[in-house]
C-alpha cells in the first residue's frame, strides 16, 4: 500500500499518509487499510470494468471534510457511494451522523463493513447503520439522505447514472443536499448537473476534497 503511494504519487504524501492512516486506525480502532485492484473479487452486477480500485479514503481529508459538515449542523444523514470495509461510516459516527448507509457491490468488503460497523454499535447505540451489497445504480435514494459521500469509486458512466438518481430524489422532496467527494476527478459532472462548490480543500497536490451542495429548483 504504502509503495504504491510511493511509487505512483511521492515519497511526502507516501509518509503523510503513513502518518494519518497510523493515526485514524488506532483512533477508531480499525483495520481498513488495504489496495485491491478487485479483479479477482465477486461483485454483485455488471459493472465491475466501471470500478476504481478499492482503497480507503485519507483520515486527514475524512476529518477536515466532517469539521465542515458540522460546523453548518449537516451531520445527521449521510449514504457512502461504494463503503469498503466502512472507513467513512465509521469516522462519520463518531461526527454525530445518526442514520448511515453504506453500498458496495462486493460481498467481502460489506461483510467486512458490517463487522466495523457492529464494534462502533457498541459505542453509539442509537445510531442506525445499514450495508447493502449491490450495485449502485440500482439504489433508490431516500427522500431524507442528504449528505453523499464519494471516493472516486467508479468512472463517468457510473457517476452520470448516480447523479441522476440523486436529482431525481431531490425532486420527489425538496430539500438542500450536500455532496462529499474526494479526489473529484468526475467533479464536473455535478457542476454541469447544477451543484455549487462551497469548500475545497488540496493537500500535498493529490489529496483533494470538494463538498458541493445543490437545493430542489
Amino acid at each position: 500500500y504504502w509503495f504504491f503511494i510511493g511509487l505512483n504519487w511521492n515519497l511526502p504524501l507516501a509518509f503523510f499518509s503513513i502518518y494519518h492512516e497510523i493515526k485514524g486506525e488506532r483512533k477508531y480502532n480499525l483495520d481498513t487499510i488495504e489496495l485491491d485492484r478487485l479483479k479477482t473479487i465477486t461483485v454483485k452486477g455488471d459493472n465491475l470494468d466501471h470500478a476504481s480500485i478499492y482503497q480507503a479514503c485519507n483520515y486527514y481529508i475524512l476529518e477536515k471534510g466532517f469539521d465542515y459538515l458540522v460546523s453548518i449542523n449537516e451531520n445527521k444523514n449521510i449514504l457512502d457511494f461504494g463503503c469498503g470495509k466502512g472507513r467513512v461510516m465509521i469516522v462519520a459516527a463518531h461526527y454525530g451522523f445518526n442514520n448511515i448507509t453504506g453500498i458496495d457491490f462486493v460481498k467481502a468488503l460489506c461483510m467486512s463493513a458490517g463487522q466495523n460497523t457492529q464494534k462502533t454499535q457498541q459505542l453509539y447505540p442509537l445510531i442506525k447503520f445499514n450495508i447493502i451489497c449491490d450495485d449502485v445504480i440500482n439504489y433508490k435514494i431516500e427522500k431524507d439522505q442528504t449528505v453523499f459521500f464519494f471516493f472516486n469509486p467508479f468512472d463517468d458512466v457510473i457517476m452520470l447514472q448516480v447523479v441522476k438518481n440523486i436529482l431525481s430524489s431531490l425532486k420527489e422532496k425538496e430539500r438542500k443536499i450536500y455532496i462529499m467527494y474526494a479526489n473529484p476527478v468526475h467533479k464536473e459532472i455535478f457542476l454541469s448537473a447544477g451543484f455549487k462548490e462551497e469548500y475545497y480543500l488540496k493537500k500535498l497536490q493529490y489529496l483533494e476534497l470538494s463538498i458541493l451542495s445543490k437545493e430542489t429548483d
